[in-house]
Order: structure tokens, then sequence, then C-alpha cells
């Protein structure tokens, strides 16, 4: 089977679902109020259109810079931590200590500090985002071969040569598989924020539309989301596939 025949069979737990969820409006299990259709939900679109990009956008952004700058700090962190074995024990509880608590909990602190608006939105991205990055990263680093460390050590290269041309190419992997976690836990961190700390974005939107009882329109939120999830995804795996090409047939992944 073709490899991009193959990536559609993903397409139907999808298409089930939305069979299963038709079978329950045509059932009538809850009031159109509650549930309506698939064929509702897809007029939302063209009714709110505008303002559902709008708030796409808006979420999407903040999730690109709070997740820019949480790789712009995890990812050097992670490449000195993973290298010397004394920064990992100096940070090691640090890390273990502060990943355990849920950014979501972090809003209202967020809110004190930073107000209402984007960026307590952004903190919170950030948080949610440097924990996978950094973790995964160190991971990359300590799978790294110690004969390829000590071969380079032997032909006396610089630190600097070692991190660049050694250390981060083989830890890209990792860096990469943390990306993935730190795209999603971010997207699920900026709509839990933007039902509280912001008035704009796809979390304001469905919250919004839950006040006003419009359930299709929370409906359709919810699809926007998923879907944007998965392009992000699947964005990070195709550009995975690009940087990591060299890995193809040493592993068992599937990508």
């Amino acid at each position: 089977m073709p490899r991009h025949a193959g990536r559609l069979l993903g397409l139907l737990p999808i298409l089930g679902l939305i069979g299963l969820w038709q079978i329950a409006v045509s059932a009538k299990l809850y009031p159109p109020v509650l549930l309506p259709s698939p064929a509702k939900v897809a007029g939302a679109f063209l009714q709110w259109g505008p303002m559902i990009s709008a708030n796409a956008g808006a979420s999407v952004l903040r999730v690109l810079i709070g997740v820019s700058l949480a790789f712009a700090v995890a990812v050097p962190a992670g490449l000195l931590i993973g290298r010397y074995r004394g920064l990992d024990r100096l940070t090691d509880w640090s890390i273990q200590a502060f990943r355990s608590v849920p950014p979501i909990s972090l809003i209202p602190l967020a809110m004190l500090f930073f107000g209402i608006g984007d960026t307590p939105a952004i903190v919170l991205i950030f948080v949610s985002a440097l924990w996978p990055l950094l973790l995964n990263t160190i991971f990359g680093v300590g799978g790294i071969e110690r004969t390829l460390l000590k071969v380079a050590a032997s032909a006396r290269a610089s630190e600097l040569l070692i991190l660049r041309d050694i250390i981060l190419p083989a830890a890209l992997p990792s860096i990469f598989t943390g990306l993935r976690l730190a795209i999603g836990g971010g997207w699920l961190t900026v709509v839990t924020a933007e039902m509280i700390a912001v008035k704009s974005g796809l979390g304001y939107m469905i919250l919004n539309a839950q006040m006003t009882f419009r359930t299709e329109l929370i409906f359709a939120g919810i699809v926007v989301i998923g879907a944007i999830g998965l392009l992000a995804d699947q964005s990070v795996r195709q550009l995975r596939a690009r940087a990591c090409r060299w890995q193809d047939g040493l592993t068992s992944s599937h990508g």
C-alpha cells in the first residue's frame, strides 16, 4: 500500500465517530440544543467563518510564540545539562519538582502578575512546552554513544564543536519528540487559559458560545482545535523526517 494511502487510513476512526454522532442525533438521544447534527456544525463554519478564523489565528499565534520561546530556552539548556554531569546533578531535583506542577494551576498567578491578555497565556504555554522539550533534549544527549565523544576528545575537538557537530545532531530525534509533546501541551494550555485569562481565541469563543447556548459553535471550535493540532503534529513529523533522514532504517519508528 502506498505510504500516503496508508496514512489516509487514519481518517477511518474519525469518519466512524462522525457516523456514530449522526446516529445519536437521529435517535434523539439528546435534545438538538445539546447535540447538534454534523450538518448543523458544518453550517456554523459558514455562518461564523470569519469569527472562527480570527479566534483560531489568535490561539495559533500564542502557541507559536510560547513554544518558540520554550524551544530557545529548553534546547540549549538541555544540551548543556545532558553534556555535563555536574549540571545534571545540580538541576535534576528542581526540574522534577517544577515539571510536576500543572500549568493550569498557575493561571491565578499568571493573572495576578500579568493581568488579562496575551501575556499570561503565552507565559503558561511557555511553561507547558518547556519541560517536554528540556527533558527530551537531556534524554537525547544521554543516549549518545560514548565512543563518539571519546574519539572527539582524542582528536582534541573543542567543546563547541562537540556540542554543535556531535551532540546536537545525535539528540535531534529526541528534540523533535519533545517538540511534538510541547506543541500538544501548549495547545491544550492555550485553550484553557483563553477560557479564563484572555478575551479572544478558541477557548474564549467556546466558553462564550456555551453561555449563549450556541452548541454548534462549541462543536465547531472543538473540530478546529483537533484539526490544527493534527496539522501541527504532522508538520513536525515531516520536519523531523527531513532533519533526521540519516536515521532511516536504523529504528523501527514509523515517523
